[in-house]
């Protein structure tokens, strides 16, 4: 029997994310929804998105909406600034880059109730390496436009593809970008700023039809267990946690303990480990009562957090 962390959700061999800009977009957003509906209904997948927030475009009726969004499961809320005006530079006073970092953070806490707001999407994406610095206080992930995506620190963010959607793009581009990403087995990040059913040429939109087939593309791709659709903050910790932590095996009669050890277990995200058995496996709950798991093509998945306890069966 071998055991090992899996670098992906559920065992997938990649990871996509959709990012969403400003937040201020009914009728676009309501064409993202409707699609993310029709692909659950198909595939039987959920996809769960980002969108960052611009602060100062929120009244009350968008952000009844996004509640609803949120609530429903179809999109977790980041930060995209207070007012859309700032520039992570390192020539920018710190104490501005701070107070937005902050603030915005707060101010959007305050909108959507739950919400832990753990991620920051540039808005404009102008950054230096050292203008990142105050967001580290507040945030998992930074997500710029030149390079993709940014954390100020030492984490190694395992191969991130990054992709602007535009109008003109084709189908085949979007599916070509995936494919990609599940080949190399990084993980893939796409930035849209709105859906469009327009023909002319906007600014970072993309066309409703390439939206649908592509999330059906995607919807088929995660089915077959080859891409985790998991929201920034998702992946982000789960990156994280795994990339700083140690998968302890112990086994005493009979009983197999595995326990998540290093700076990553401190992270309450659950990583998945890979059990590779041909015999069914009896889970044993913290209250001690077992649920019995049969192997697919010699293969168990099981979520950890922190530690699990399994006994092989004969």
């Amino acid at each position: 029997m071998n055991i090992e962390l899996c670098k992906y959700k559920g065992g997938a061999k990649s990871a996509f994310t959709f990012t969403f800009d400003d937040g201020c977009y009914r009728e676009s957003s309501d064409e993202v929804i409707e699609n993310y509906k029709r692909v659950y209904e198909e595939t039987g997948v959920k996809i769960k998105a980002t969108v960052g927030i611009t602060v100062g475009f929120m009244h009350e009726w968008i952000i009844k909406f996004w509640q609803e969004a949120v609530d429903n499961g179809y999109f977790e809320i980041g930060s995209h600034s207070v007012g859309h005006d700032i520039a992570f530079l390192e020539e920018v006073p710190f104490e501005r880059r701070d107070e937005d970092a902050k603030k915005s953070q707060e101010k959007l806490r305050e909108m959507f109730p739950g919400e832990k707001v753990e991620t920051y999407i540039l808005a404009g994406g102008t950054y230096d390496e050292n203008g990142l610095i105050p967001l580290d206080k507040y945030y998992i992930g930074v997500r710029g436009n030149k390079d993709g995506i940014n954390y100020p620190g030492e984490i190694n963010w395992l191969d991130v593809k990054c992709f602007t959607a535009m109008l003109k793009r084709t189908t085949k581009e979007y599916t070509d970008y995936i494919d990609e990403v599940i080949k190399t087995g990084g993980w893939g990040m796409q930035m849209n700023h709105w859906i469009t059913h327009k023909s002319e040429d906007t600014f970072h939109s993309q066309n409703a039809d390439t939206f649908y087939e592509e999330c059906t593309y995607i919807g088929e791709r995660a089915k077959a267990g080859e891409i985790w659709i998991g929201s920034f903050s998702d992946v982000a910790k789960y990156l994280r946690k795994y990339e700083k932590s140690t998968l302890v095996m112990n086994e005493s009669d009979g009983i197999y303990t595995a326990k998540i050890e290093g700076d990553g277990a401190k992270i309450d995200t659950p990583l998945t480990i890979l059990v590779k058995t041909d015999k069914k496996i009896a889970l044993i709950g913290k209250d001690g009562a077992k649920t019995e798991i049969a192997p697919q093509n010699g293969k168990i998945y099981l979520e950890i957090v922190d530690f699990v306890e399994f006994k092989e069966l004969n």
